[in-house]
């Protein structure tokens, strides 16, 4: 009886972890009808959540009622789940602006699409969100109506979403939901999870109170090799070409930005040789046949480096040059599949190289909220600056290569005014380009990785060492949380600075996830570290080797509009929650690495490991809460978006893999082998391979809508 309800979910675990890579090879109508909504998983769950009811029941309604609260209020989300499944019905409605209308939902009402409406970021064509202006009808009653992105319309019971819409703009599609009973059901047991979460933590006779009081509160820079052979922009230039703004990436960016980000992909790093990222992107732009002999394209891949190199060795860089012979593009007949990945980033690479000469990636040419190239089609831009835009790169490569520096600043001095007055009014702001160029110029990840790293190390030796010494030195300590502090407020700094630029919270793609992970997780640390000395050694070196994933490039930096159905105030809560859960665990997953380590190297180290699984058994409490907070945040936030909680996209599952893991070790009464130190410490270091699975397996492996 009190093991059944864990062997099932254990069972139920196995299966939707082998759920995410069937999918990824049969498709996901596969594992959503042979898998998730087959009858046999089905009776998976009703057979779990029977012995668990009757478990719960017999050990928590009258000596645990706080526990008793929690589990009946994830009885209650399933029954609005269930009651939503048997009553609810989903269709989608088209309407056209001509009166046109397709449904396969039955409304008691009709709608009329008046207008569609594509809205941009001010300045740019790249969609903030799509609105449909309607007119509701029913009898006597008219009246109008918005559904935009994160903006539904609720009547008589039915709920409408946007959806999407049609190419030509006039008309939309709307996802129609009525689910009247059950989303009440559902919301009801979300706040009863909260309150019961909020009643375990603050229960003065529960058991994370009494762990708290049992817990004893003691206890290779290298010189820059000066280029003789190339020519490019000199450094004043390059400043005031970097000034410029340009459209990319979906925003408008100083060109130092696009520089940046070109310069890391082509040599895996932010400068070449004496040479910034600007001047290295003017060099191909301005004096391409000089930079292609340069030995600057970073290739890791050694069979496509021999094969570049005709069989001879060569480095790890090469020139453009190589990949030609007598104007033959080598990688056509490099006899190595296309879908090899180190062909598409060797390909990639030399692409990109060979179009900046043409100008075609200079959209640096602004006619309202549209912006252009020197090789678009002019005839949509304005007829007096056609000529311009066709004509005025061209002179400013005559006066580089004439080294004509006096006539080059002053036509980049006219370009900026041409960028001001073609604009919309109040775009491009002179201190956001100055902010953003002082941001480029940051580098945190790849700073704080090493500075973080390299301490974490020296305070893990320092632990040891006085553990085996019984001897402490009190300004190590401060010296070692003074860094902290720094991390911290850098990282703070440098998410506070990303904010500005992009006008967002900076919780939008991987590389801004692992720096709020790294910055949470040094707050954490400057919070508990007087708890333990293992606090701070766990807070650098996690926060260290995130930072190190994030420097290696594994994330995105890049700066970006957020899409449509981000522009959300759910996005930071769910976000936020997540990365805080996810920290938490880590810092579990490490103390039990480090009691591992003191029991098999070290002598009378039972009273340690037994404190550090009170450290651990403490601090899963809010990472369990916050995790279960955040997929709920999720969940509403993909009804109030879409109108069902849950899509079974893999990044979903695994976090409730995540969650139905890190449960059992919650369950001390029922399975008795958690309270054995070196087991719980065990299971803590292999439990934090689901989060690592949710994090980056995910993107890695399925992709999916949460993928980054």
């Amino acid at each position: 009886m009190k093991t059944t309800p864990f062997i099932l979910l254990i069972i139920i675990t196995l299966f939707l972890a082998i759920a995410t890579f069937a999918e990824r090879r049969f498709g996901t109508p596969f594992v959503l009808h042979h898998i998730y909504g087959s009858w046999w998983m089905l009776t998976l769950w009703a057979a779990m959540l029977s012995f668990a009811f009757m478990l719960i029941i017999n050990k928590l309604f009258k000596k645990r009622k706080p526990a008793f609260a929690l589990h009946f209020s994830f009885a209650v989300i399933l029954a609005g789940a269930f009651v939503s499944f048997l009553t609810s019905e989903q269709g989608q409605i088209h309407l056209r602006e001509d009166g046109l209308s397709e449904s396969d939902i039955r409304i008691p009402f009709s709608l009329t699409l008046n207008r569609f409406e594509l809205n941009y970021y001010t300045g740019t064509t790249t969609p903030m969100d799509y609105t449909s202006h309607l007119t509701l009808n029913d009898g006597e009653k008219k009246e109008d109506v918005l559904i935009s992105m994160n903006n539904i319309f609720k009547y008589k019971g039915f709920r409408f979403y946007q959806a999407s819409y049609d190419k030509d703009l006039k008309g939309t599609i709307l996802s129609v939901s009525y689910d009247s009973v059950g989303i009440t059901i559902t919301y009801t047991g979300y706040l009863m999870l909260l309150l019961s979460m909020l009643w375990i933590l603050f229960n003065a006779k529960g058991r994370f109170r009494s762990l708290l009081k049992s817990l004893s509160i003691s206890v290779l820079l290298l010189l820059p090799f000066v280029s003789q052979a190339q020519r490019t922009m000199t450094r004043d230039e390059a400043q005031a070409f970097g000034k410029l703004s340009m459209f990319y990436n979906g925003r408008i960016v100083p060109i130092d930005t696009y520089a940046q980000d070109f310069t890391v992909k082509i040599t895996g790093k932010s400068s070449y040789r004496n040479f910034n990222a600007v001047q290295v992107l003017a060099g191909f732009i301005f004096f391409p046949e000089e930079w292609q002999e340069e030995p600057l394209i970073k290739i890791k891949n050694r069979e496509i480096r021999r094969f570049l190199c005709n069989n001879e060795v060569c480095g790890k860089r090469l020139r453009l040059s190589d990949f030609f012979y007598s104007g033959v593009y080598k990688l056509i007949n490099s006899g190595i599949s296309e879908e090899d990945k180190g062909v598409r980033e060797a390909d990639e690479k030399a692409g990109l190289l060979l179009t900046q000469s043409s100008g075609s990636t200079m959209t640096i040419f602004p006619q309202g909220n549209r912006w252009f190239s020197m090789t678009d089609d002019l005839s949509l831009a304005n007829a007096e600056d056609s000529l311009l835009i066709a004509k005025v790169l061209w002179m400013l490569t005559d006066f580089l290569q004439k080294e004509d520096h006096v006539a080059a600043m002053d036509l980049l001095s006219k370009i900026s005014v041409f960028q001001h007055r073609r604009v919309e009014t109040g775009v491009i702001s002179d201190t956001k380009t100055a902010v953003e160029i002082f941001y480029n110029r940051l580098h945190t990840a790849d700073i704080l990785f090493k500075i973080n790293i390299a301490a974490g190390l020296f305070a893990f030796v320092f632990f040891i060492w006085g553990i085996l010494t019984g001897k402490g030195n009190k300004l190590i300590d401060n010296i070692l949380l003074l860094l902290l502090v720094f991390s911290f407020l850098f990282l703070f700094f440098t998410l506070a600075l990303r904010w500005y630029i992009s006008g967002h919270i900076p919780l939008s793609n991987g590389f801004e996830t692992m720096l709020f992970a790294a910055w949470s997780i040094s707050l954490i640390t400057i919070i508990l570290h007087k708890k333990s000395k293992i606090f701070t050694v766990a807070g650098l070196l996690l926060s260290g080797f995130i930072l190190l994933v994030a420097s290696l490039g594994a994330m995105n930096p890049q700066i970006t509009k957020l899409i449509p159905v981000l522009m959300s105030p759910w996005l930071s809560i769910h976000v936020s929650l997540l990365i805080i859960s996810y920290s938490l665990l880590g810092f579990i997953m490490f103390n039990g690495i480090v009691a591992i380590i003191l029991r098999f190297t070290t002598k009378d180290s039972e009273q340690h490991v037994r404190k550090l699984q009170i450290i651990s058994q403490i601090l899963l409490y809010p990472a369990l809460f916050t995790l279960t907070t955040g997929i709920f945040i999720g969940a509403i936030w993909a009804n109030v978006s879409w109108g069902r909680y849950w899509g079974w996209d893999p990044k979903e599952v695994w976090a409730l893999v995540t969650l139905l893991v890190y449960s059992l070790a919650m369950h001390v009464q029922s399975l008795p082998v958690f309270r054995k130190p070196l087991f719980f410490h065990g299971f803590a270091i292999l439990a934090f391979l689901t989060v690592l699975m949710t994090y980056f397996g995910v993107n890695l492996f399925f992709g999916g809508m949460h993928s980054y």
